[in-house]
């Protein structure tokens, strides 16, 4: 056999597993249509064309003008400015590279769980189910516009796989790992959290490592329960602390090396209303409705936005955990095989039983989490458990459940073999799914409400998908060659070349997924991001009012329920926040999931207070359907003063601002300076705002742009105090006479990131050379 067709029978499940994705979302790889449904239009797409704005001009993209009153980049996590895959966008158009990019991060996952089920012992039709299961599921296939959700949880297999050191590969002579090979995975596994920290999604970087720490500590004390160990037994047959120690020390080397994203990240945190925790009923906000649990196997119980008809709570998307119906048959005979009584104790099976033990607990604790208000339990994580009171949306714990269950689906598959009692089973299970279509097509009649239709057409629907599930167990060949002995395990399985049957489940999967995926995701052609607005706006901002932004995104081009056919003109028109930016258009909001607590004050207060939108240089509203007022009241960004009003902390300048005494164009209200940084700045953003002024005697240059941590300012050269003018915004004191005014932003917090990237860049590097110098020592 020559070397490709060896290769393609070892690594054909990679192989399927990779091309599903590409199949399914064949418009967005080379049908030339891109992704603009909500995120990627308003926030994905501007963002990466501001940054490739300042990369082409050599220069970090640490802060844009043009997003709220002036806000940085590169600490807003979700641009994901240093994520090297997001460098394809240098080359392709932005919206290109980004729909592309989210299409081969599914690929990436999938073949991220092929891995590890073959790390679990599961051969080569198992681990293809495993990783098919994973790439298409509901939670990452159905939301494939929410680009750094699925970037970062593409990670998710490969960093439990390297977690802790393997156990198969011993040194010669049966001493144990080689030295060589824990550094190996070590330093593979702090690159793999690095990438995932970059992607841009906090969120799912914590619940991952939550997951692959769970993993290290359960296959460290491996814990069983089967009828032959019925009590909860811990074997420490591997040493625990040395693999959590490799594991934490993974992560810290890892922080280390992203220091220069994360800690301007924490800097922009710090400024916002969830520096300490995010409130309640917003980190409440879309908590799994426990009704939605009926969609984990009739994923359209409560209707489709594709189909106009969803009425469900909340959005479909994040409460979709569909993993398709044979997965889940496959994932209830896993547990079957499990705790069955006539399971023979081996290994081989004790191991299994220990990753569905796994897998179980994963499950049930991720949906419980997942239900969010709708019990106790998260609640109590949300009060006592760091790191939960940062997030919203408790559904996302969702990825706990869609992990364990396509490493449940994987065994189950792997170990499913023909037999006369399954066929029996199979032929009950059609004639059941039969009876369900006949009763879900006469629901369609006889019930008279129009939301309750849709229970029976998504009964009717999962029925005619679980009766050819059936068919398939049913047809499988007797004595059907496996790609894997019952109780064999082992990390290098046979080079068995799929069987027909194999290719036939494989491709059911794949279309029940995808077909259930490729709804959820519009996309159109690539001039949306093309198009110029009948708008234009050369200096000053645009403002939107937070209820006509509401109506206007969700109410009519972004509906919950219903994907209405895109009017790309309508869509440009609507300067909806970000897409002004698109065309170097200036608006005083912003839609971010981090913005500093005091631009959203002053942003509250603006909507009643005209004096604060002259103050702001707001020079026309935006209204619903895409109208524009422009105003007549005199603004300006720049503004010169001669009185101050000093008050002690920002409530009392909020209240200064908007009390009846105040006049912006006299005086500015002015804080009490903060102690300048002592930690040395470098000058690696040119952004800047400079002017020439003329002041008849000694007083105060104020800029309209957010005051904000790393901004330093200089009259003539000099470096002089920045102050926090107006509540919101910036000045500096400047004598009588013509001075040249210039204000920079050279954030230290970037410079510290820095300084902590290159060491720990440094030490991976020295390690990485030293592991190539001695590969056998």
């Amino acid at each position: 056999m020559n070397e490709p067709q060896s290769a393609m029978r070892r690594y054909w499940p990679e192989a399927v597993v990779a091309v599903a994705p590409l199949v399914t979302f064949w418009r967005l790889v080379v049908g030339g249509q891109v992704l603009y449904w909500g995120l990627p239009a308003l926030q994905f797409v501007p963002w990466r064309v501001l940054v490739n704005e300042a990369l082409r001009q050599g220069r970090l993209p640490l802060w844009s003008p043009l997003l709220g009153m002036g806000a940085p980049l590169m600490a807003n996590h979700q641009s994901a400015v240093l994520y090297p895959p997001n460098f394809l966008s240098l080359i392709l158009p932005p919206e290109t590279a980004i729909s592309v990019l989210a299409v081969l991060h599914l690929s990436f996952a999938g073949v991220g769980m092929v891995r590890l089920g073959r790390r679990i012992g599961l051969g080569h039709f198992g681990s293809a189910v495993c990783g098919l299961a994973f790439a298409l599921s509901g939670y990452l296939s159905g939301r494939l516009w929410f680009i750094t959700i699925n970037n970062a949880m593409a990670w998710l297999p490969w960093i439990v796989l390297f977690s802790h050191p393997p156990e198969e590969e011993k040194a010669e002579g049966g001493g144990g790992l080689q030295p060589q090979l824990k550094l190996k995975h070590f330093l593979t596994l702090s690159l793999l959290i690095s990438l995932q920290l970059l992607s841009g999604h906090a969120q799912s970087s914590f619940y991952t490592l939550l997951i692959a720490g769970a993993w290290v500590v359960w296959h460290s004390v491996s814990p069983t329960l089967t009828p032959h160990a019925p009590r909860f037994t811990l074997h420490a047959s591997r040493p625990t602390l040395r693999n959590l120690a490799f594991f934490s020390l993974a992560i810290v080397l890892a922080l280390g090396l992203t220091a220069v994203q994360l800690i301007p990240t924490l800097e922009l945190l710090r400024q916002s209303p969830r520096a300490d925790a995010a409130e309640y009923e917003f980190a409440m906000t879309y908590s799994l409705w426990p009704w939605r649990l009926l969609t984990f196997v009739a994923p359209n119980f409560f209707g489709h936005p594709a189909d106009g008809n969803y009425w469900g709570y909340g959005a479909y998307w994040e409460d979709n955990a569909y993993m398709g119906l044979l997965p889940l048959a496959f994932a209830a005979y896993a547990i079957y095989i499990a705790y069955r009584r006539e399971h023979k104790p081996s290994p081989a099976n004790l191991s299994v039983s220990s990753v569905v033990n796994f897998s179980l607990a994963l499950a049930t604790i991720s949906i419980l989490l997942a239900l969010g208000k709708n019990t106790p339990l998260f609640p109590l994580f949300y009060r006592f458990v760091p790191g939960f009171d940062l997030f919203q949306a408790p559904a996302r714990m969702l990825i706990g459940y869609t992990s364990a269950l396509s490493l449940l689906a994987g065994i189950g598959a792997d170990r499913w073999r023909a037999s006369e009692r399954k066929r029996y089973w199979a032929r009950l299970g059609i004639a059941g799914s039969l009876a369900v279509i006949v009763f879900g097509l006469a629901a369609n009649f006889i019930i008279a409400d129009p939301r309750a239709q849709t229970f029976g057409a998504a009964l009717a629907s999962a029925a005619s998908f679980a009766s050819l599930a059936f068919l398939l167990l049913l047809t499988q060949p007797p004595n059907h060659r496996t790609t894997q002995p019952p109780n064999h395990r082992t990390t290098q399985p046979p080079n068995h070349p799929p069987t027909l049957w194999h290719l036939l489940t494989l491709a059911f999967i794949a279309i029940d997924l995808g077909l259930a995926a490729a709804r959820l995701n519009p996309a159109t052609g690539r001039a949306l991001y093309h198009l110029t607005p009948n708008f234009a706006l050369a200096e000053g901002r645009l403002f939107q009012f937070a209820d006509d932004e509401y109506r206007a995104k969700f109410g009519e081009h972004f509906r919950f329920q219903s994907f209405d056919p895109l009017d790309p003109g309508a869509l440009r028109n609507s300067l909806l926040p970000n897409l002004p930016a698109l065309s170097n258009i200036a608006s005083a909001n912003s839609f971010d999931p981090l913005l500093p607590a005091r631009h959203t004050r002053y942003l509250t207060a603006m909507e009643t207070n005209p004096l604060l939108m002259n103050l702001a240089d707001v020079r026309a509203i935006v209204k619903p359907m895409g109208a524009v007022t422009v105003r007549s009241e005199k603004t300006s960004r720049l503004r010169i003063v001669y009185n101050a009003r000093s008050v002690a902390n920002g409530d009392a300048a909020f209240a200064a601002i908007t009390g009846p005494n105040f006049d912006p164009e006299t005086e500015a209200i002015l804080e009490l300076p903060e102690p300048a940084s002592a930690f040395p700045t470098l000058a690696l953003d040119p952004n800047r705002f400079t002017a020439s002024v003329i002041l008849d005697r000694d007083g105060y240059v104020v800029l309209s742009d957010t005051y904000y941590p790393g901004w330093r300012t200089f009259v003539d050269g000099r470096p002089q105090p920045i102050l926090r003018a107006d509540y919101n915004f910036r000045a500096v004191a400047v004598p009588a006479g013509t001075h040249a005014i210039l204000f920079e932003y050279t954030p230290p917090s970037v410079t510290l990131g820095l300084i902590i990237t290159a060491s720990a860049s440094t030490l991976w590097l020295a390690l990485f050379f030293a592991l190539r110098s001695h590969p056998h020592a």
